[in-house]
C-alpha cells in the first residue's frame, strides 16, 4: 500500500525521494507509533515527511485522496 503510495506521487510529478520515503516508513515503525493508525494523522506525517515546497500541497492531496479513497 505504502509503495503504491510512492509510487503515485512520483506518476503525478511531485519530487518525493527515496530517503523521505524511508523516513516516513521508520516513523510508523517507530516505537512512538507517530501516526497513531489514524488515517487523519497519516496524512500530516506523511505530507511533513514527503512534501518540501507548499507549492506541491494540492498535488499530495490529490493523490493521497485518491490512494487512501478520502478527501483531504
Amino acid at each position: 500500500m505504502f509503495i503504491n503510495f510512492f509510487n503515485e506521487l512520483k506518476s503525478a510529478g511531485l519530487p518525493v525521494t527515496v530517503r523521505e520515503y524511508l523516513t516516513l516508513m521508520e516513523a510508523l515503525n517507530s516505537d512512538a507509533d507517530l501516526a497513531n493508525r489514524r488515517v487523519e494523522d497519516f496524512y500530516f506525517l506523511s505530507r511533513a515527511a514527503l512534501i518540501k515546497d507548499e507549492r506541491n500541497l494540492d498535488k499530495f492531496d490529490r493523490v493521497f485522496g485518491h490512494v487512501f479513497k478520502v478527501s483531504t
